[in-house]
């Protein structure tokens, strides 16, 4: 194209604005996309883990980061945290933080109790929209523990298809820790997905612990095949799920994605595909590209299951795809329709800097509109005419464009898409992490010295706030571990993305552009989007109340006190008995204790108090939900099976699940610890975490001073019993940060077996920032790592260090 009508297309495109104000239909496309944004927009939080696998009686240390949000800053106060088994969407743990300036800072102790196996944490801000929590944030772990394995339940296929009796038979295997049979277990199955539920039964396992389950193999598909069981023996349960297979369905799934979005006739198209069997994993496979049944082209996917090619189709063709191998040769995918007319968009990258460059071209003359936006608002606009078979090229100049992803969307004359297009505009600007430590390989109880530095594309320094981990690298799975570039960025719009080898994904511009060439058209329903006003509106998770007397409303207002430790409020109801608690109230410098919410009356006899717990409320949404994997495996892909120790040395594996479904976990069974989980170690010290589980600990005294974790002596105030007073209710209060235990390194008595050996929530980096760190008793690698944010957007860097044994 000539340099001349560049320079013209680009001039227009700066003129959005007065584009807008003369043109009603573009006002109004304008409208809708906005309505589209409002509906779809979410707060961004981000919270930082210091690891991905735990272990039972481990400590948890976090930081959230409000990216984004859609209601005013100070209105987010409380940060809702809970820990969901995988295995049965149980709720285990729940806990509450602060939220102050956006930022929120904790950490908790996993239970003794709590049984191997897939977790997830889900944290909420306390700000609903419609009837849903805003501003989710999913982080999946894995919990090992020393507790011996006391079920093990497999399923197989015996027989997939009977012809006589038209059924399909599993095969339920269960042993017991020893690898003995178990008989006379008790079974609980069924079959179906959500209310698709085909049949269920009761039944027992034999004398070989063996259970034939019969199912209706013609009935099965692909929405109805999953097979739920419960095994049950004295108190040990264990729930397993299995995908029963689809009578003639292939084992493996293609989508295919025409670049701009549809194949049309006799233009030139890129086609992104990807492959994935029927558990959602990715494929790394090769196949041929048939034209009436004759092979034009072979594809091949990577590991990431994406791949690409280009095609020329004619609509008088068929066009369909055979993978190679895994009895596949018998089935084919088809390509998507062709369209007689229509426009093709091309883009040699969706990776941009400060210009985006793509082409156009479409098989009859016509009139589009271009526009660049970001679902929510239109920042560039031009029209242009096409000629027939013309590839016409286009510059698109960014500096009125954010940083991040942005759409290009073709519109025909009458304002309806045609094409549309992902791309990452500034991908340059994204900040760096200059990360250094003063040597590569330390001793144990050794000092680390860091040098932190954040700057900008042009290498100048940027002030940050980051938090700042190091733990054992065996304790950071690649598959689970999430950065904040890439969730800030990518995966918070386009989620799931595919597993990357190495977990960082924004660095790598061909894994982008082959991601960002299947996601388009991934949120193409804008055009016709009709928003609900109650899918906009915004409440509150709180705790409301009403106080009834003698069963009817109240006719005055009645006093109230909230006690959270030192903090001591009143409040008072409305006439007829209702309240809501302020946040203020609820917040608590120690944990485990609880806000006392009381009644300033004599005759509390007569009066009764009914409490909305914002914590039940989250707890009966999440347990509905069902988890969206961040990255699917991928078939080439070896998951990390490093072998863990437990502080005390223990040596770690993956367990079952030994808990009855909505039975209330037993978090507490050493003798040496009181009913709230409290402790004294044998140097004195409340609650150690250097002795949770040493045999020599003992049960704290009532009105004994100790010593706490940062080395402050503290009077201990008893256990408080979790019972209330007629009068007085006992709450969960909403939790401050707690200061990283740092251990004494000179004490040779003690031993440091931290896998996280250092943890800090908010590090101000200026330039270059230095950050030391003592190692402790572990050896191996360690990876540290720092995530956080800037006014110039977010940052994140990581090192791995070698400690070994002096």
């Amino acid at each position: 194209m000539p340099s001349k009508f560049l320079i013209i297309l680009t001039l227009i495109l700066l003129f959005l604005i007065k584009a807008r104000a003369q043109d009603p239909k573009l006002d109004s496309i304008a409208l809708n996309l906005n309505r589209y944004g409002l509906k779809s927009t979410q707060s961004n939080l981000f919270v930082h883990f210091d690891k991905t696998v735990y272990t039972n009686n481990d400590q948890v240390w976090f930081s959230g980061y409000l990216l984004k949000t859609i209601a005013n800053l100070d209105d987010y106060h409380t940060l809702y945290l809970s820990m969901i088994n995988n295995m049965d969407s149980s709720v285990v743990i729940q806990d509450k933080f602060l939220i102050d300036k956006g930022f929120a800072f904790g950490s908790l102790t996993l239970p003794d109790s709590l049984p191997g196996g897939s977790y997830r944490f889900v944290a909420n801000t306390n700000i609903k929209k419609g009837n849903q929590p805003d501003g989710e944030f999913v982080q999946p772990v894995t919990i090992r523990s020393s507790t011996i394995n006391p079920l093990t339940a497999n399923i197989s296929i015996f027989k997939a298809y009977d012809e006589q009796s038209k059924n399909g038979t599993a095969l339920l295997k269960i042993l017991s820790g020893d690898n003995h049979f178990v008989e006379n277990a008790e079974i609980k199955y069924q079959i179906g997905k959500d209310k698709q539920k085909l049949i269920s039964g009761i039944a027992k396992s034999s004398v070989i612990g063996e259970l034939m389950i019969n199912f209706p193999a013609d009935e099965i598909t692909s929405d109805n095949n999953l097979l739920r069981i419960s095994v049950k023996k004295g108190k040990d349960v264990r729930y397993v799920t299995f995908n029963l297979p689809v009578r003639n369905l292939s084992n493996y799934k293609i989508q295919f994605y025409p670049e701009g979005g549809y194949l049309v006739d006799r233009l030139l198209s890129k086609v992104g595909f990807e492959i994935k069997d029927l558990e959602g994993n990715v494929v790394k496979a090769k196949g041929i590209l048939y034209e009436n049944d004759i092979p034009i082209d072979t594809l091949q996917s990577n590991s990431t299951g994406l791949g690409s090619f280009s095609i020329r189709p004619q609509s008088s063709k068929k066009y369909n795809v055979k993978l190679f191998g895994h009895k596949q040769e018998d089935t084919s995918y088809n390509l998507p329709a062709i369209l007689k007319n229509g426009v093709v968009l091309s883009a040699g990258t969706a990776i941009a800097e400060n210009d985006f460059r793509m082409h156009l071209e479409a098989n009859n003359n016509q009139k589009v509109h271009v526009l660049v936006h970001n679902f929510s608002d239109i920042f560039l606009h031009t029209g242009l005419m096409l000629a027939a078979n013309k590839s016409q090229s286009i510059r698109l100049k960014l500096d009125s464009v954010p940083i991040g992803l942005n759409t290009v969307t073709i519109l025909d004359s009458n304002y309806r898409p045609m094409a549309e297009r992902i791309f990452f505009a500034h991908y340059d600007q994204l900040n760096q992490t200059e990360l250094s430590a003063d040597k590569k390989e330390y001793g144990t109880r050794d000092q680390v010295n860091l040098k932190l530095n954040v700057t900008d594309k042009n290498n100048a320094s940027v002030v940050a706030l980051v938090s700042v981990s190091c733990t054992q690298a065996n304790r950071i799975s690649v598959g689970n571990h999430q950065n904040i570039i890439d969730y800030f960025y990518l995966q918070q719009y386009l989620k799931p993305l595919p597993k990357h080898p190495i977990g960082l994904k924004y660095i790598d511009q061909d894994y982008l552009n082959d991601v960002l060439l299947v996601k388009t058209w991934s949120r193409y329903k804008w055009p016709e989007t009709l928003v609900d006003n109650d899918t906009t509106k915004l409440t509150n998770f709180e705790y409301r109340g009403e106080i009834t007397r003698r069963n009817k409303p109240l006719d005055k207002p009645l006093e109230l006190t909230t006690i959270a430790g030192e903090n001591l409020n009143f409040l008072n109801t409305d006439s007829v008995g209702k309240f809501n608690l302020p946040f203020a109230n609820l917040v608590i410098k120690e944990p485990k204790l609880p806000v006392w919410l009381g009644m300033t009356t004599a005759k509390y006899d007569l009066y009764k108090v009914k409490i909305n717990n914002p914590e039940d409320e989250i707890k009966k949404y999440l347990v509905k939900q069902n988890l969206e994997q961040l990255n699917v495996k991928g078939s080439v892909l070896i998951e990390d099976n490093q072998n863990l120790s437990s502080i005390t040395g223990t040596r770690l594996k993956e367990v079952t699940i030994t808990k009855k479904r909505d039975e209330r976990i037993e978090f507490v069974k050493n003798s040496y610890v009181n009913r709230c989980g409290d402790y004294v170690c044998m140097n004195n010290i409340l609650n150690c975490p250097n002795h949770m589980s040493d045999s020599g600990n003992k049960i704290p005294v009532k009105g004994e001073v100790y010593v706490n974790e940062i080395g402050l002596a503290v009077m201990y105030h008893g256990c408080v019993e979790p019972e209330s007073k007629p009068n007085v209710i006992l709450l969960k209060g909403i939790n401050l940060p707690k200061e990283f235990y740092v251990s004494d390194i000179t004490n040779k008595n003690e031993p440091i077996n931290f896998s996280t050996v250092y943890w800090n929530y908010q590090v101000k980096v200026n330039g270059e920032t230095s950050v030391s760190f003592n190692t402790g008793d572990l050896t191996g690698t360690f990876k540290i790592v720092v995530q956080g944010v800037t006014d110039g957007g977010v940052v994140y860097g990581e090192k791995e260090i070698v400690v070994r044994g002096k």
